[in-house]
């Protein structure tokens, strides 16, 4: 190349070099010499590239350089080592410029090697400037050339010198990337080791490209490595949290377990728990825990000893300890004080209507308080009236405005018709015990073990009606005698552990009943019969309450044992509806403590609510939630969106005596039902109005299902009727479309596909067939699920997919993936119910299911997971119910179960119920928190 023009010296001349430098020992393979003002950067890194041209990975460079910035040391004497340095070297490489032509460092430098060393060994580099060699002459032209110095290197050589065009080198970034830089670089390397630049360039090439594949090699092998590690600390850290999150589910369950060991005995103190263990994990197990907290006794605080306690037919519950309180189970609000007298409160007293309450006090007197505005509590009679001069232990309205005030040594009765002037117009004889509230009996004991019936006929004409032998007992004992509320029986207890049932409907000739024996070890304390007189509740001096169904006297069986006292039963009522019973421990107590359970009938529930209705058919909510329509003889509506409970709104007219399925239609007001199908138009909840007035239905309907797309509506008559399909696009005049070839219809055994897409029913071979529908045409079958296990019973989709729950008689329920109706796909299944499952709902949120079974349990189900169903809990439902069919609210608060006993309600909101729980409970204590979470930092759940 032109630029970089370079003549090999003769044979004679390079052997002549080769031995001299082969006879001295240099430090140094060559010394750089060039302008600090001009060449300074471009040095630096043209040292760089000489010394790592053909290096080995693992040397640290192939040639050793003497450049005056990196090899001279801090020292006054500077030339004396620069001269060290220039003498230690082989070869003198100059960059030439005319900056460097000036320096007065760069000539000395070139004198001493031109006077000390040959002129052979010494390169230049062309940086800048004018460069021209004269042929003719053997000389440079000095007219022209402006880059070397011409007094130190006139006549110097003999015949034209190497030199390398570094002109285009003007940067240090040039030096590792432009490819002109192997050429120019082999130029200098080549005499600096004695090889050929053709060897050299082509064992730099090798040396670079076994370099590049020694470091592609290296770093794929680093890469790999830090891919395991990355993988690796990814994996330990997905154990790590993995680890950490089966710690939490274990102690989520270990608090479930815990909790429900104290469910009775420390019911506050469960409730604490299941929250935090549902804020640890929400398991299967928290979750069906909290659904069923609900059965878990409330618990009033006494101040003081509890003297006594008492509902009223509104729904209002009296507590008197050191002061009279009055309070609204059914809502969480603070107890209101109607009376602060300080312990002087040992009785309390309802009237019918529940609108005064009497008190009775230790000194006989009693008073009368207005209580229709309970938070306004007011005083009737200005000053008490004195019954009697010893402790009042007991009051009992009766009928004709007559008040019983009872003592252990005697009693009175009082005229209360004008209860702003309360009068005593009879004293009792003996001691009574009981009143009856309608059927005008008074029960005394005259004697120690005998108890003497009395008919009352005006304010207070008694009559002897008969004499009942009574059990071993304390002479006069209150509360232990309780009338039915038809008065037509009595429940009498003694310390003995039994109850004596007596038929009282002809006082005067009382007839013996079955007795009960409890489990008490020392006596019943109290006894109390539901407002419908089918259940008998007693509590003994275990602080536990027995129930018992006395609904066929001749017959009465135990029922649940309610334990959360700690010493004697005292005081028992029953909540006006029969669903909440009240038990206060004994007077002798620091602190009482008063409990309420949810019951049904004779048996604990986890329900909130019950439903009077009759009839097997599912529970219908409307899409607001607003309004449940229970189908029954006859079919009603209720309201169930305040927070009160269900209020009833309104019957429709029914077609079967045995009352009929229903369902709403999507637009929130629309009710369906009956063949022809008849609307009903529910916007005024009080006033449904019939949209439908020409049409006159033949027969009812087992079940109906509403398309949640489409205006259809899909009907299943009795067995072995066809299952129709109907456009209800016009409320007032709904069509026919068609009808379901094969299907068998059953309550809950139709549903329609999310999307409104795909209609399901069982057919009578036992398959589950999927048809296709569309508004206006025909339903077309596109597929069938085989029977598994058993016939298929019931049928519910999981919302937001084409998932398909199937109950069948084996109790199996199986999932199904419809997305390809002619190819279903099995994804899971499971087997808890016994008997069929005729029951069958799916919650809104898609990761919940509610089934019941013929076994008469109502199961709860996590099906997040269609791949594995797994129950969450058995409902306590108060009793086994066969023949159930289930529904959830659409906004997801609710469960409904329909059976011959009515309708239940369940909360299965978690928030809703974590905000009960929190609200029913004081906050856990540090030393609570330490026996249970010892290994956790003190985090009340309810902070």
């Amino acid at each position: 190349m032109r630029g970089a023009r370079f003549r090999v010296p003769g044979g004679a001349v390079s052997l002549r070099l080769r031995k001299a430098t082969e006879s001295q020992e240099f430090a140094y393979d060559a010394f750089l010499s060039y302008s600090h003002a001009w060449d300074k950067d471009i040095a630096k890194a043209f040292q760089h590239v000489l010394q790592g041209f053909d290096r080995p990975w693992y040397r640290p460079r192939s040639l050793k350089l003497f450049r005056d910035e990196t090899n001279l040391a801090a020292s006054p004497h500077l030339w004396r080592e620069i001269e060290r340095g220039l003498s230690g070297s082989r070869w003198l490489v100059m960059m030439a410029s005319p900056a460097a032509a000036e320096s007065t460092w760069v000539r000395q430098e070139i004198s001493w090697w031109l006077t000390h060393r040959s002129a052979d060994t010494l390169l230049v580099g062309w940086t800048d400037g004018t460069l021209v060699w004269d042929p003719e002459q053997s000389e440079f032209d000095w007219t022209r050339t402006d880059a070397l110095p011409h007094e130190e290197m006139a006549r110097a050589f003999a015949q034209e010198p190497r030199w390398v065009d570094l002109r285009w080198l003007r940067s240090p970034e040039q030096a590792g990337s432009d490819p002109r830089l192997i050429e120019c670089a082999a130029e200098f390397v080549a005499p600096l080791t004695g090889r050929s630049k053709d060897e050299l360039i082509g064992a730099h090439v090798r040396r670079r490209r076994r370099t590049r594949h020694v470091v592609q090699a290296t770093v794929a092998v680093l890469t790999a490595l830090l891919l395991l590690a990355v993988a690796g600390g990814i994996t330990a850290y997905q154990q790590r949290n993995n680890a950490r999150a089966q710690t939490l589910v274990a102690q989520s369950r270990q608090l479930v377990a815990e909790a429900s060991s104290i469910r009775d005995s420390q019911p506050d103190l469960a409730r604490q728990l299941l929250v935090e263990a549902y804020r640890l994990a929400p398991t299967a197990e928290a979750a069906g825990a909290l659904v069923e907290s609900h059965s878990m006794p409330r618990v009033v605080q006494g101040h003081g000893p509890v003297q006594a306690a008492a509902y009223s037919s509104r729904g209002l519950l009296a507590v008197a300890d050191d002061r009279v309180r009055l309070l609204d189970p059914a809502n969480e609000t603070e107890p209101v004080v109607v009376d602060s007298g300080k312990g002087s409160v040992t009785a309390v007293g309802f009237s019918p209507d529940g609108q005064e309450l009497a008190l009775g006090k230790g000194d006989g007197t009693v008073r009368l308080l207005d209580v229709t505005d309970s938070g306004r509590a007011r005083t009737l009679n200005a000053s008490s009236v004195t019954a009697l001069h010893r402790k009042i232990s007991g009051l009992v309205f009766m009928s004709e405005g007559r008040l019983v005030a009872m003592t252990h040594k005697g009693g009175a009765v009082l005229d209360v018709l004008d209860p702003t002037r309360p009068r005593t117009v009879q004293a009792l004889p003996g001691a009574p015990v009981a009143a009856s509230p309608r059927g005008g009996v008074i029960v005394t004991e005259e004697k120690y073990g005998t108890l003497r019936l009395w008919t009352v006929s005006g304010l207070a004409r008694l009559r002897r009606a008969a004499t009942l032998s009574a059990p071993p007992g304390d002479r006069g004992t209150p509360q232990r005698v309780a009338f039915s509320p038809d008065g037509q029986m009595i429940a009498v207890a003694g310390e003995d552990s039994r109850v004596r049932l007596w038929d009282v409907a002809e006082p005067a000739r009382p007839v013996g009943r079955p007795e009960l024996f409890t489990q008490s070890r020392t006596g019943v304390y109290s006894v109390a019969f539901s407002p419908d007189g089918t259940t008998l509740a007693t509590g003994d001096s275990d602080g536990v309450v027995s129930l018992w169904d006395v609904s066929d006297p001749l017959r009465p069986r135990s029922g649940a044992r309610l334990g959360g006292l700690a010493t004697s039963v005292t005081s028992l009522s029953f909540s006006p509806d029969g669903r909440t019973v009240v038990a206060a421990e004994g007077e002798d107590t620091e602190s009482g403590t008063v409990c309420l359970w949810s019951v049904t009938d004779s048996e604990r529930t986890s329900a909130f609510a019950t439903v009077p209705s009759e009839g097997l058919f599912p529970p219908a909510f409307s899409p607001n939630s607003r309004l449940l329509a229970a189908g029954g003889e006859p079919t009603t509506l209720w309201r169930v969106d305040d927070g009160r409970g269900p209020r009833l709104a309104a019957t429709l007219e029914s077609f079967y005596n045995s009352g009929q399925a229903v369902a709403f239609g999507s637009d929130r007001h629309t009710l369906f039902s009956g063949l022809p199908v008849k609307a009903w138009d529910t916007s005024d909840p009080a006033h449904p109005r019939d949209l439908s007035p020409a049409t006159v239905r033949t027969s009812g309907v087992e079940g109906v299902r509403v398309n949640p797309v489409l205006p259809l509506l899909v009907v299943a008559r009795r067995p072995r009727e066809a299952v129709q399909l109907w456009d209800v696009g016009d409320r007032e005049r709904p069509a026919l479309l068609g009808t379901l070839a094969g299907a068998v219809p059953d309550r809950q055994a139709l549903a329609f596909s999310p999307d409104g897409e795909l209609l399901v029913a069982p057919t009578r071979d036992g398959a589950v067939r999927l048809w296709r529908v569309a508004r206006h045409g025909q339903p077309m079958a596109v597929g069938d699920i085989p029977e598994s296990g058993g016939k298929p019973t019931s049928l519910a989709f999981i919302a937001h997919r084409r998932t398909l729950l199937v109950g069948d008689e084996s109790g199996t329920i199986t999932a199904w993936d419809v997305t390809h109706p002619d190819r279903p796909v099995r994804k899971g299944t499971s087997t808890r119910h016994t008997d069929s499952v005729v029951g069958l709902a799916v919650h809104p949120s898609g990761e919940l299911a509610a089934t019941a079974g013929l076994d008469g349990r109502i199961l709860l189900w996590d099906v997040s997971d269609p791949s594995h169903p797994v129950e969450v809990t058995s409902l306590t439902a108060g009793g086994r119910f066969r023949y159930a069919a289930v529904g959830f609210s659409p906004d997801g608060r609710m469960l409904a179960v329909s059976s011959d006993a009515g309708t239940r309600l369940w909360t299965v909101d978690p928030t809703a119920i974590l905000g009960s729980l929190c609200a029913l409970s004081p906050r856990i204590t540090p030393d609570q928190w330490q026996q249970y979470l010892p290994e956790r930092p003190y985090d009340p759940p309810c902070a």
